[in-house]
C-alpha cells in the first residue's frame, strides 16, 4: 500500500511538473514601445545611408522594397537565465508571427502576440516552472533578404496565478530595448548546421 502511495505521489508530482507554466507580456507596445528597425550594411550606396528605419511604410518610403507591413517573420525564443546566447539562439522558437499589417505606419514596426502569453515547462527544456527565464527574438523578411536578432531579456520571472505578466520589453537593464534586422545574418537553423559541420570536420581531421 505504501509503495502504491509513493508511486501515486511521484506520478502526480511528475504531471504537475510537466504542466508548470507562467505568463509574460511578449509585445513591444506600451509606454516603452520598441520598434523593429531595418538597416542596410552594404558598403557602397547603402539604402537610407545605412541608417536604421522602422519597418513597414517608413522602411518602404526609405527604399526598402521588401520590408513593408506583414512582411517580417518574428520568432520568440526562451531558455533558463544563464543559458549561453548561442544555445538560446539555437533553441526551438516558442512562436512565430508577422509584423503588424495595420494601415497605420506607426503600428507596422511592432507585432502582436496574445498577451499574457503562457510559457510552459514543456516548451523550455530544463525549466522547472519557477526559475527566471531569458528571451530573444529573431526577425527575417519573408523573402529572406533582411534578418537579425533583438536585444536579450534576462532574469524574467514569469507570473503565476493572478500575477501581472511581466513585460520583456523596456528601457531598464535586462529588458529588450532594441531590435534591428539588416542584410542577411544566418538563420538559427543555419547556425546549428554550421556548428555541426564544423564539429564533424574537426573530428575527421583528428582521426587523420
Amino acid at each position: 500500500m505504501k509503495k502504491l502511495l509513493v508511486i501515486t505521489s511521484l506520478t502526480a508530482a511528475g504531471v504537475m511538473g510537466a504542466m508548470a507554466q507562467g505568463t509574460i507580456n511578449p509585445n513591444p507596445g506600451g509606454s516603452t514601445t520598441v520598434f523593429v528597425t531595418v538597416s542596410d550594411s552594404s558598403t557602397t550606396s547603402p539604402i537610407n545611408n545605412g541608417t536604421p528605419v522602422t519597418i513597414g511604410t517608413p522602411a518602404v518610403t526609405a527604399g526598402f522594397a521588401d520590408v513593408g507591413k506583414s512582411s517580417v517573420n518574428i520568432s520568440l525564443y526562451a531558455a533558463v537565465s544563464g543559458t549561453s546566447l548561442a544555445t538560446l539562439e539555437a533553441s526551438t522558437p516558442l512562436i512565430t508571427v508577422l509584423n503588424s499589417g495595420s494601415a497605420l505606419a506607426s503600428f507596422q514596426g511592432t507585432f502582436s502576440i496574445t498577451s499574457p502569453y503562457t510559457v510552459t515547462t514543456a516548451a523550455v527544456p530544463g525549466w522547472n516552472g519557477s526559475a527566471p527565464l531569458e528571451f530573444i527574438y529573431f526577425g527575417q523578411t519573408t523573402d529572406g533578404k533582411y534578418s537579425g536578432w533583438s536585444g536579450e531579456a534576462t532574469g524574467i520571472t514569469v507570473a503565476t496565478g493572478t500575477g501581472l505578466a511581466p513585460s520583456i520589453f523596456g528601457t531598464t537593464p535586462g529588458l529588450i530595448n532594441s531590435f534591428n534586422i539588416t542584410n542577411p545574418v544566418p538563420e538559427p537553423s543555419t547556425i546549428v548546421l554550421g556548428g555541426l559541420g564544423a564539429a564533424a570536420l574537426l573530428a575527421f581531421r583528428r582521426r587523420k
